[in-house]
């Protein structure tokens, strides 16, 4: 079975692991020209209510989407665009003791990627699966001096990420739904990692679904097995249209 799209629903969407296959690295991920399409297609028979939920930032969703622009949550929540265009800015910047931090992190642990996103900060071990307890041991050894800053860690698919207490995916899907031409909508949101437990759980009160990929999480009711899987049935939603 497949989570139910209609014409008064809001489609919310994870991007990587989720719509794209993941990559060694965040930049080589590879979006497919008909995807592009298809989601345009989506967006235009929702009125405009698709939107993205990522943990990139805004600036590099746009770089992988162009030229579909549609709202988005970027940054794990940190920032937000309306339909109407407008930025949000929902959190204030990663202080600089834990810029300093991760930096040192990144720098005695080879082959690890740091993602600075003013915002938000994502330390990648994809390329380096050895460092992981490394890391995460460093994460209980400095979780005094996170909190101090304010600043909460989530582990994800071979990341390690940082962002304001307080924010996160979820948050930013109800602040979207709020505005127009969310507001009012039933929403239906897909995603593939711990993150996204943030939006699972704000659903059912917001009269949602949710569907996972690749893995089960609880309280989910439909899952893929993968991104293509996805893709393939975004592409037969758009084909034969979303009911009434």
């Amino acid at each position: 079975m497949t989570p139910p799209v209609k014409k008064n629903s809001a489609l919310f969407l994870d991007i990587d692991g989720t719509l794209l296959d993941m990559a060694r690295t965040p930049e080589a991920v590879v979006v497919p020209a008909e995807l592009r399409a298809t989601l345009a297609r989506l967006h235009d028979a929702l009125e405009g209510a698709l939107a993205f939920v990522s943990g990139r930032s805004l600036t590099t969703i746009d770089q992988l989407f162009l030229p579909l622009r549609t709202a988005e949550v970027g940054c794990h929540g940190a920032e937000m665009r309306g339909a109407d265009g407008v930025l949000r800015l929902m959190s204030a910047p990663i202080p600089d003791p834990v810029r300093g931090i991760f930096r040192e992190l990144a720098e005695s642990h080879p082959g690890t990627l740091l993602e600075d996103k003013v915002y938000a900060l994502s330390l990648h071990y994809r390329l380096a699966p050895e460092a992981r307890a490394s890391l995460e041991a460093a994460m209980e050894t400095y979780a005094p001096a996170l909190a101090r800053e304010n600043v909460a860690i989530q582990h994800g698919k071979s990341v390690i990420d940082a962002r304001i207490r307080g924010i996160d995916k979820g948050a930013g899907v109800r602040a979207l739904m709020q505005l127009a031409p969310f507001q009012g909508r039933a929403p239906v949101f897909g995603g593939d990692d711990t993150t996204d437990m943030d939006v699972f759980h704000i659903l059912p009160e917001l009269g949602g679904h949710g569907f996972s990929v690749g893995r089960s999480f609880e309280g989910v009711d439909y899952e893929f097995s993968s991104p293509s899987a996805v893709r393939e049935w975004l592409n037969r939603l758009a084909d034969k249209g979303v009911a009434a």
